[in-house]
């Protein structure tokens, strides 16, 4: 099985009146300091504060009766649960969630008021990750994931489309990373389209699993430091990294100490809230770490806005 442009398509047509058609704008600020053209993808503006409802929304869609009845569980860093939860309530499913446990306070809040039973575990995902699976043995529930689902990857894939339906005429698209199921559905639709498009991953100093694995061309054993970049932290399967080395034309890395300052540059400049983990495609441009010629038309996708203000050291 794989994830096709036609998948995208079919995913783009049962979401449609379901999720946000977020804004593709034009920023002044990252085009004068990298001499491109620099548009921002507000996922952060999307249902639930991230892009994750679209592949949470349309693998859900395809439960079985039986499967609806059980219940689902999944296990998530904070955003995806946040897009299980709300499927899960549209489709009058019960849900329960594992998430590491210094997830922000304010995902853990919203999945609860959505319907959602939450259980914390360890500290970050692959830890949530072993205590879910252990769950769904002993329950019988359907495991929904947000990293190894090819529904998962296509219900993504949508934001792609909705970057060239805006910007058809755009040459790199520069995403956030962890397992890279947002970007490898980006990818499938963008280079079907035009298979010159520069498919670009980010990640932080301190979330880096996968540029780690990307350069190495194979699965690695990288730490897991404090990151304020949770949503990009820990392991990714063989299918992660075989899908980034056959769509994704380079990972780069943005200093996780500067990240702080790239979310109040763009709560400054953009006027927009976003999180750690969305912060990172802008904060490599900031950084120097991805070159382009003069002009060039580069689409920035922002993955959420999901942030405790106590991160950035401001009153809740």
């Amino acid at each position: 099985m794989t994830t096709t442009a036609a998948d995208v398509l079919k995913a783009k047509k049962a979401l449609q009146g379901m999720i946000n058609v977020t804004p593709l704008t034009y920023s002044k600020a990252l085009s004068d300091a990298s001499g491109a053209e620099v548009y921002l993808k507000w996922e952060n503006m999307q249902k639930t504060g991230s892009y994750k409802p679209r592949g949470a929304l349309y693998r859900m869609s395809k439960l079985s009766p039986e499967e609806k009845a059980k219940g689902v569980m999944t296990a998530s860093a904070g955003n995806w649960a946040l897009g299980v939860a709300l499927g899960a309530r549209s489709l009058g499913v019960k849900a329960t969630i594992c998430v590491p446990a210094n997830t922000p306070k304010v995902k853990i809040e919203r999945c609860k008021e959505l319907g959602a039973e939450m259980v914390l575990h360890g500290r970050y995902f692959d830890e949530a990750f072993a205590h879910c699976q252990e769950l769904v043995k002993a329950t019988g529930r359907t495991y929904v994931s947000g990293t190894d689902d090819f529904d998962t990857f296509a219900g993504h894939g949508t934001v792609g489309y909705e970057i060239l339906e805006a910007l058809p005429e755009v040459e790199t698209i520069v995403c956030p990373v962890g397992g890279g199921g947002l970007l490898t559905g980006i990818a499938v639709w963008a280079k079907t389209v035009n298979p010159n498009m520069r498919i670009i991953g980010a990640q932080s100093t301190a979330a880096y699993t996968l540029h780690e694995c990307f350069r190495a061309k194979k699965l690695v054993e990288v730490p897991v430091p404090p990151t304020i970049c949770e949503g990009l932290a820990g392991g990714i399967t063989q299918l992660n990294l075989d899908l980034a080395l056959k769509w994704f034309d380079d990972v780069v890395l943005a200093d996780e100490g500067k990240l702080k300052d790239t979310i109040l540059w763009l709560l400054k400049n953009e006027r927009q809230v976003v999180e750690g983990s969305a912060a990172v495609g802008p904060a490599a441009i900031r950084q120097g770490r991805i070159k382009f010629r003069a002009g060039e038309k580069v689409a920035v996708v922002i993955s959420g806005g999901n942030i405790d203000m106590d991160t950035l050291g401001l009153p809740s």
